[in-house]
């Protein structure tokens, strides 16, 4: 099987990734820090609507609470963000202004797009079923969010594609087998607290709250064991 709606969503950043960055120069700074707010505020809608399809608030939360804690511990945002620093400094790309400031915001974007509950749900869907929609759904937004982070990030945005493919493509091909075991009440548990992650990593776009974003990962993982703990208490 070929990951066909993974490879069209990457693609789609791709296209949107070259093309913001292309006309950032053209683009008043007036408009581009609007947009940057609007989508901020796009992704915290999206999160909320997410996190209403839960169905243990406990777990939910416990697991956010957890999979913060480990990622805090493991230091998981400056690791992941080192990582990104030598990518870029391999490939050549430049990097305009505050390096500091540049690498927080890369890091926001890349978890953004790499590892949200949708993007992540809609590949696990299209490996167990074959049904590409919601990943063709979030492909129609995300090509426009790399345009518009792209007009901040410039080139290096590129770089971004490539965890997206593997990250999105190891699910892919995991879809099969999880979706059939997997309970449905914490497939919902998952893609609400994808759900959470979007709405912080919206107010770090919008610059509302400024949130370690890679260290909010391990909860993506958390949720399951989580979920199934309260189940045995019968929460």
């Amino acid at each position: 099987m070929i990951p066909r709606g993974v490879i069209l969503d990457c693609c789609r950043v791709l296209l949107g990734a070259n093309a913001g960055t292309l006309l950032r120069n053209k683009i008043p700074t007036k408009l581009q820090e609007p947009l940057m707010v609007i989508f901020g505020m796009c992704a915290i809608a999206i999160g909320m609507v997410s996190v209403i399809k839960l169905e243990s608030l406990p777990a939910v939360l416990l697991a956010l609470i957890l999979g913060t804690i480990i990622g805090e511990l493991a230091d998981l945002d400056r690791r992941i963000k080192t990582g990104f620093l030598h990518g870029l400094h391999h490939l050549h790309f430049k990097i305009e202004g505050d390096k500091e400031i540049y690498m927080r915001f890369y890091l926001v974007v890349a978890v953004t797009l790499c590892a949200s509950g949708t993007n992540i749900f809609g590949a696990f869907q299209e490996g167990a079923t074959g049904d590409m929609t919601i990943l063709m759904s979030k492909a129609v937004m995300d090509i426009f969010a790399a345009a518009i982070f792209a007009m901040a990030l410039g080139f290096g945005m590129n770089l971004i594609v490539v965890p997206q493919f593997l990250i999105l493509s190891l699910c892919f091909y995991a879809g099969k087998w999880m979706m059939s075991y997997l309970d449905p009440s914490a497939i919902q548990n998952f893609i609400a607290v994808g759900g959470l992650m979007t709405f912080i990593l919206g107010l770090n776009i919008a610059k509302i709250k400024e949130v370690r974003a890679a260290n909010l990962l391990p909860a993506l993982a958390v949720v399951f064991p989580a979920t199934a703990f309260f189940q045995l208490l019968g929460a």
